[in-house]
């Protein structure tokens, strides 16, 4: 269980995206638990050069955690056009540790995930370095990735093969490779819907997906329908469309 954010901008880097994300890190609700919050690690993903890297990762809370700070200061650093990934994990497989904190990146491809899928095997060569389902599921994506040479095509074969024919919660998605941030959203029960949710904000210098807000976001705001994926351009053009 988990929020996150993903964020393609060609100015200034948006910074309340990510304050808004600590706060829900902090205060947001999260199902049959009594205590608020999303505190068992986080991530933050951007590219340099087209290449992906942590901006910062750990396994602490990230609302009590000071490399947060640090890594706030640096995004306000990151040259645009760009894409960013900022996840707040609330465990439901695997302890508070950095190795399944949230995005992943292997092979160039980053993923962030909500929800749990069940039964998913890593691929042939690969050995996961946590025990998330959500690493497993960066695995495949990777070499799906590298069997097709487009993340498009990737992450459709990914929903159609390796996803539709499980079980699972949910599988609200954040991925990209530099070119496009793709986001994706399904889940299994419609009573958890509002918690599983995806939403868009198109501005002006930039489009940010996010699922829990706190503070709010401007511009136009969009709910992606369940089953639908969104992928958002370097030069801020979305495209929207159910797979099959």
């Amino acid at each position: 269980m988990c929020r996150m954010v993903g964020v393609v901008f060609s100015g200034e880097f948006p910074i309340d995206t990510l304050s808004d994300l600590r706060r829900v890190a902090q205060e947001g609700v999260v199902p049959d638990e009594v205590r608020r919050g999303h505190r068992d690690g986080w991530g933050v993903v951007s590219f340099a050069n087209g290449s992906p890297r942590y901006v910062g990762r750990s396994f602490r809370p990230m609302h009590t955690d000071p490399s947060f700070d640090s890594a706030l200061q640096d995004v306000q650093k990151l040259t645009a056009p760009n894409i960013l990934i900022g996840h707040a994990r609330a465990a439901s497989k695997g302890d508070s540790r950095i190795e399944n904190a949230h995005p992943f990146v292997i092979d160039g491809v980053v993923l962030a995930h909500n929800g749990t899928i069940y039964d998913l095997e890593a691929p042939e060569g690969m050995v996961p370095k946590g025990e998330s389902d959500s690493e497993l599921l960066a695995m495949i994506l990777s070499q799906r990735y590298s069997e097709e040479g487009d993340l498009d095509k990737a992450i459709r074969t990914v929903i159609s093969e390796d996803i539709a024919n499980r079980r699972f919660t949910a599988a609200v998605l954040l991925a990209s490779d530099g070119r496009t941030l793709f986001g994706y959203r399904d889940f299994a029960r419609e009573d958890r819907a509002s918690y599983y949710d995806l939403r868009m904000a198109r501005c002006k210098d930039y489009v940010a997906f996010h699922q829990e807000s706190l503070m709010g976001y401007p511009g136009e705001v969009t709910q992606v329908s369940k089953g639908e994926l969104v992928s958002v351009s370097l030069d801020l053009s979305v495209r929207r469309r159910i797979p099959h």
